[in-house]
C-alpha cells in the first residue's frame, strides 16, 4: 500500500477531487442561469398560446439584463393544416407579444398601418432580445 501513501497518489487524488467539485458548481451556474429559464419560458409561453396541440420551440434565449424571453414557437396554424413558425416575446411581467403577420395587403393606409406594427415589433427585439 505504498503506493497509496505517495506523495503522486495524493496529488493526483487532489487535482481529481478539484476538477469534479468545479465541474458540479459550473454545471449548477450554468443550469440556473441558462437552463431553467428557458424552460420557464417555453413552458409560459405554451401555457399562453393555449390549444391542444403542443408547440415546438427554435432558438429560444433568456435575456438576464431584460429578465425577456425570445424564439420562435412553431405551432399548428390556425386552419389545421400545417405548422406556422411565429417569433415571440415574453415579457417579465407574463405579456406574450408575437410577431405581426408579414402581409401587407389594403389600401395605403393599411399597409403603412402594417408596416408600423412589424417596425415596433422589430424595435422590441432589438432591445429585449438581444445582448
Amino acid at each position: 500500500m505504498a503506493f497509496l501513501d505517495s506523495r503522486w497518489f495524493r496529488a493526483f487524488f487532489a487535482a481529481a477531487f478539484g476538477i469534479a467539485v468545479f465541474a458540479v458548481v459550473v454545471t449548477g451556474w450554468w443550469a440556473s442561469t441558462y437552463m431553467i429559464p428557458v424552460r420557464q419560458v417555453r413552458d409560459a409561453v405554451q401555457e399562453k398560446l393555449g390549444g391542444g396541440e403542443p408547440a415546438t420551440f427554435e432558438q429560444v434565449i433568456f435575456n438576464k439584463a431584460t429578465r425577456v424571453g425570445c424564439g420562435y414557437a412553431i405551432v399548428k396554424n390556425r386552419a389545421g393544416a400545417g405548422t406556422e413558425r411565429t417569433h415571440f416575446i415574453l415579457f417579465p411581467n407574463g405579456e406574450l407579444a408575437l410577431a405581426p403577420a408579414d402581409t401587407t395587403e389594403g389600401d395605403a393606409a393599411q399597409q403603412i398601418a402594417a408596416l408600423e406594427k412589424q417596425a415596433r415589433y422589430a424595435a422590441l427585439i432589438v432591445s429585449n432580445c438581444t445582448s
